[in-house]
């Protein structure tokens, strides 16, 4: 076992240079040595590797993905809980690393999505709840964990959501945390609780985006989640950057499939564009036209509500609104087949 440990570290210091040899000794480790004698040798050597700037973690992943690979479900399922414990640590990266690399976690994410695959539901549920439950109370793990989440919701697809309500409320926590609340001049001196740029809120919007996406029966967004999760994302509305933000938000109602909850939000997003901030009128005019075009030709039942406020937003003082706005109108009459002239 020692003889082993001291051979995936050596492998692992010399790995930076992405030696053809290395990477194929690594492999062949990988594929070669039963899965109950590797992995505890992996689980001692992960903390040196993790928290030396001279290893590379990518030796550890290469083996673990090549070991997932070729090893039969029966040997995995078997190491479950020593498997947990090697990517609660290899999800430390983010937290531990001395020089953190998104492309490191990245392969950490691919290879625990192939382990993803050889387990039932049943398997795989305490898993993701374990690390949920880990990353509780840290940035750095929240973040490792939504980008995660991110991934494996777009990899799954439809099949994420099967999960989607040991997440949900965590979800939620964290989109109401990255509403701002303090000031600056450009946003009423708005700066968000947890940094956007620090990448949590991006991955959890990524996450949530693809849960609603994915939810073609619409049995995941329910009205109560629809009454918790829209006032959440209409309070980021004031972010200086919604790319994320948009497609989340436009697609909330679409996933809702209920006229009442159309209603609701159309009025409750455009009574927005009546904020005295040039960039908030421009943030909510960007989200209704991606409504507009994602709701398609269901949108006509909205058009009455929706005459005033384009009317209005069609004069704005700001020409990035008025532009946006006669991109709205133009998606509208594609979508009815009629001239807007005789409305506005």
């Amino acid at each position: 076992k020692q003889w082993y440990q001291r051979r995936v570290r050596a492998i692992s210091k010399e790995y930076h240079v992405r030696d053809e040899g290395l990477q194929k000794l690594s492999l062949e480790i990988g594929a070669a040595i039963k899965l109950r004698v590797l992995l505890p040798c992996v689980t001692s050597a992960i903390e040196t590797i993790i928290t030396s700037t001279d290893h590379d973690l990518r030796a550890v992943t290469d083996m673990l993905t090549k070991t997932i690979e070729t090893n039969v479900t029966h040997d995995i399922k078997s190491q479950v809980g020593t498997i947990t414990t090697i990517f609660v640590k290899l999800l430390s990266y983010r937290d531990t690393a001395t020089g953190f690399n998104d492309a490191i976690e990245d392969e950490v994410i691919e290879c625990f999505v192939g382990l993803v695959y050889k387990l039932t539901e049943k398997e795989f549920l305490p898993l993701l709840v374990t690390l949920l439950e880990w990353s509780e109370g840290s940035l750095d793990r929240s973040t490792a964990f939504y980008n995660l989440a991110a991934q494996l919701s777009q990899k799954l697809q439809g099949l994420f959501l099967l999960f989607g309500g040991s997440v949900y409320v965590s979800l939620v926590e964290v989109l109401q945390n990255c509403k701002p609340t303090d000031t600056s001049p450009e946003f009423g001196n708005k700066r968000p609780k947890l940094e956007l740029g620090s990448e949590l809120c991006k991955f959890a919007l990524q996450t949530l985006y693809n849960m609603l996406r994915y939810d073609t029966t619409h049995a995941f967004t329910t009205a109560d989640r629809f009454e918790t999760l829209l006032p959440a994302l209409l309070d980021l509305i004031t972010l200086p950057d919604i790319t994320h933000l948009t497609p989340a938000l436009a697609q909330l109602p679409v996933a809702a499939n209920s006229d009442r909850l159309w209603k609701q939000f159309n009025f409750q997003l455009l009574n927005l564009s009546k904020s005295p901030l040039p960039k908030v009128r421009e943030n909510v005019v960007t989200v209704y036209k991606e409504f507009v075009m994602k709701l398609g030709q269901d949108y006509s039942i909205l058009l009455p509500d929706t005459l005033p406020f384009l009317a209005e937003l069609l004069e704005d003082s700001d020409s990035n609104v008025e532009e946006k706005t006669h991109q709205i109108v133009k998606a509208i009459e594609d979508i009815t087949g009629e001239s807007m002239d005789q409305y506005l």
